[in-house]
């Protein structure tokens, strides 16, 4: 996920242009050059942060800026004994 980020006197003497970013992507307030707050929409807040999805809903979510790339670690199993 791609996110802005804006510091926050810029956000206190501009907070129009931090919602017009928010709108595109979150937007990352930062202070002393730390991130503090997220400023999001309300649409994505409702959708990513109010209800937890189930495994079926995180597996079936196509949108393509998601950024959740499933990629599992190899499992190596050299140097295990295992009875059969």
């Amino acid at each position: 996920m791609k996110l802005s980020s804006m510091t926050s006197a810029a956000f206190n003497q501009n907070p129009s242009r931090a919602k017009k970013e928010a709108d595109k992507q979150p937007l990352v307030i930062t202070e002393h050059g730390e991130a503090s707050y997220v400023l999001v929409t309300y649409a994505d807040f409702t959708m990513n942060w109010t209800k937890s999805k189930t495994l079926l809903d995180a597996l079936a979510d196509r949108s393509p800026d998601s950024g959740k790339d499933f990629e599992p670690e190899r499992v190596d199993f050299s140097g295990r004994d295992v009875a059969f």
